[in-house]
């Protein structure tokens, strides 16, 4: 199968069940707000985001994976000991972040005036059942680094499909009948088990007998550890910025402010997941294309999505602010979350058009060993982004939160933009010197 039609199989996957996850989270975030009303959908949103954020304490081991067992030269003596490896790095991890998550929830949920709307049992519970969920989801990125390395993104996209069905489209029916937010992690909890469950029947045909299981390799281990560190802080505090704003409303402002703010923000991160899904295919193809008569067509590629992810960023903003209102007012049917959030809605618009045309490159950063670079700007654009909530939330609310992100990009995006072309260049002239 040729570069190009390989590229485009797997991108199609990717972005097809990533479609079939829109359509789905479309469906169920009006009925999730209706029938949990908005206090309670705010405190669904909190303590769901812990996941999402929990998920990031992979250090950077998943990213090394990925490109350790996509490089042509890896042997399989390697490649079992870089599976082994990684399946003992991430079980420790899962063991921990269950603890830390658990006893976190529950300081939280016994200390902030947010939660008073939910009964403390139902509370209690779900904080387990999130726990045991980051636990599970922690061997879960473990066992994903396989297809993603071999570019089996049919294998790859099954936890986008049983995952993303359970938090989306069941879960909004399941609050029909029963809006009891510890009911909906259990369901959701039961889909990653499955999934869990699917990854390890396939992983175990491509690891048989012993090298399946968790043993660490200290070399081995150290040097994913290395790789991976570059990256983590990038990913790290990508994903406090985007949950940061849930903990910044919620104890200075209120639920409803999360749920105005989080809505447009879900939009927003849900077409910035379209160049996401691309980058996942990008970062194995990319490796692949770092040879001198190669790396052109890497710099095409490249041109070419950012073209179009710009030209669909200038499209996200004008229909944003043409029709954005309208289009809250029939999906949310609130008339007073709608009016909380299209203001917000416009900000991040805004962003999007900036902060999409940022993944492309950051996976390449990834390819080319330098994730460091990524991760710099990633710090950078954080402390603006955290300084600018903490002024602006406590005068204008939700909107406050949507102008510090906004702002932050402004400041970062571009130059983030301008190092990485200039490194990327570097490359290309020093692949092709090489004879």
């Amino acid at each position: 199968m040729s570069l190009k039609r390989n590229f485009v199989i797997n991108t199609g996957f990717n972005l097809a069940s990533y479609g079939y996850l829109l359509l789905a989270s479309f469906f169920s975030i009006s009925l999730l707000l209706a029938n949990l009303g908005r206090e309670v959908f705010g405190v669904y949103l909190f303590l769901a985001s812990f996941v999402s954020l929990a998920a990031v304490f992979d250090f950077g081991v998943s990213t090394a994976v990925v490109r350790e067992l996509s490089l042509p030269s890896t042997k399989q003596e390697d490649k079992d000991k870089i599976w082994q490896s990684s399946f003992y790095i991430f079980l420790f991890l899962a063991v921990i972040l269950f603890f830390i998550v658990f006893g976190l929830l529950t300081y939280l949920t016994q200390s902030l005036p947010m939660f008073s709307v939910v009964d403390k049992n139902i509370l209690g519970i779900s904080s387990l059942l999130i726990s045991i969920t980051v636990f599970i989801n922690q061997l879960n990125t473990h066992f994903l680094s396989l297809p993603q390395a071999e570019q089996r993104f049919d294998i790859f996209n099954s936890k986008t499909i049983l995952v993303g069905t359970a938090n989306t489209i069941l879960s909004a029916i399941l609050s029909f009948y029963y809006p009891n937010i510890s009911l909906i992690f259990l369901l959701q909890l039961i889909f990653h088990i499955l999934t869990l469950i699917f990854m390890s029947s396939y992983a175990i045909k491509h690891f048989p007998g012993k090298s399946f299981f968790p043993k660490l390799h200290t070399g081995t281990a150290k040097e994913l550890i290395s790789f991976g560190l570059k990256n983590f802080i990038g990913t790290f505090v990508s994903q406090v910025d985007t949950q940061f704003s849930k903990y910044a409303l919620g104890s200075m402002i209120s639920a409803s402010a999360i749920t105005a703010f989080s809505i447009p923000q879900n939009i927003v991160l849900k077409a910035a997941g379209v160049v996401s899904q691309i980058s996942q295919v990008v970062f194995p193809f990319s490796t692949s294309l770092l040879e001198r008569d190669r790396i052109q067509k890497l710099k095409k590629l490249i041109l070419g999505i950012e073209a179009l992810t710009f030209l669909g960023g200038l499209l996200a903003v004008f229909l944003s602010f043409t029709i954005g209102n309208e289009f809250l007012m029939w999906w949310l049917k609130d008339s007073v979350v709608v009016e909380m959030a299209f203001p917000v809605l416009k900000v991040m618009s805004i962003y999007f058009l900036l902060t999409a045309l940022t993944p492309i490159p950051g996976v390449v950063f990834q390819s080319i060993g330098k994730p460091q670079i990524s991760s710099l700007f990633a710090v950078l654009t954080v402390i603006a982004d955290i300084i600018g909530m903490l002024i602006l939330i406590p005068q204008h609310h939700a909107l406050g939160a949507a102008y510090a992100t906004l702002i932050s990009s402004i400041i970062t995006v571009p130059a983030f933009l301008l190092v990485f072309w200039i490194e990327f260049n570097s490359v290309i002239k020093k692949t092709q010197s090489l004879s």
